[in-house]
């Protein structure tokens, strides 16, 4: 289990009048280590079994395949939410807060990794104290956004609702968007596709019916959809998906092989 970091950049004085603190921490959610993690494990899958017993050929035309996709851009969440990242990566939070993520960041990953002797289902129970430590790492950066962060968590990009609550879309925005997209980024991969959604999203069931309905219309479809992007567009099922790779592949062999006789 891995972790984004939450890198301390600066001090400054405590303008907001919120809390005892006379003093803020400005903090950057930092998710390069664990994406990179996410895209190195994803190519090692490729090269490993992407295409069964390659020959030098084939394994140097798949790692030019894969270098030149932009992994930045949907494999990791939905593109169209690049936005919400940029616009909350950068935010104010008191030591407290900020001692108490490492905690929950530090119970999340000892819940996570220890060796436990019952069987599958006890054991995916137990996982839920984990998962829990997560969601609360999560839930308690959001909370410091809207306490500490007030020129941040006023202005929303989002779209307007109809009604023109600006507020509302403001609330939407920041306490339930942004949790579930941080939840989403941080899970994919760590868990199987089928739990993604769930993880990502069960949070929303404890607001009330205008904000689910708003999840359910605006958010969950396009986090459904990313969960199936593959990263270089191959069909879903085998054999199909082996063999596109393997023509692309040696498409790209024969390139290489002309390019060389060209030179």
């Amino acid at each position: 289990m891995k972790f984004p970091e939450l890198k301390i950049i600066d001090k400054v004085p405590n303008k907001t009048k919120n809390g005892d603190s006379k003093e803020l921490l400005v903090v950057q959610l930092d998710w390069t280590e664990i994406d990179a993690y996410k895209i190195d494990s994803k190519r090692g899958w490729y090269q490993k079994f992407g295409i069964p017993n390659a020959t030098q050929e084939q394994k140097l035309a798949l790692n030019q395949l894969l270098d030149e996709l932009d992994w930045s851009v949907n494999f990791l969440y939905p593109e169209k939410y690049g936005y919400i990242f940029e616009k909350y990566s950068k935010f104010q939070i008191t030591q407290s807060y900020y001692n108490e993520c490492l905690h929950l960041r530090k119970m999340a990953i000892s819940e996570w990794t220890r060796t436990r002797p019952f069987d599958t289902n006890v054991r995916e129970s137990l996982l839920d104290a984990s998962q829990k430590f997560v969601e609360l790492f999560f839930y308690m950066i959001v909370d410091a956004i809207y306490i500490y962060n007030p020129d941040i968590h006023k202005t929303s990009v989002y779209p307007q609702l109809p009604d023109g609550d600006i507020r509302e879309d403001q609330y939407f925005e920041h306490s339930v968007l942004l949790k579930s997209l941080m939840l989403y980024r941080f899970w994919k991969f760590q868990t199987g596709g089928g739990l993604l959604l769930d993880k990502a999203s069960n949070f929303v069931t404890g607001y009330n019916d205008s904000i689910r309905d708003r999840f359910e219309k605006e958010v969950k479809d396009d986090l459904i959809s990313n969960i199936k992007f593959e990263p270089l567009g191959l069909p879903e099922w085998y054999p199909e998906k082996e063999e596109e790779l393997l023509q692309r592949v040696n498409q790209k062999v024969r390139e290489n092989r002309l390019k060389d006789i060209l030179q």
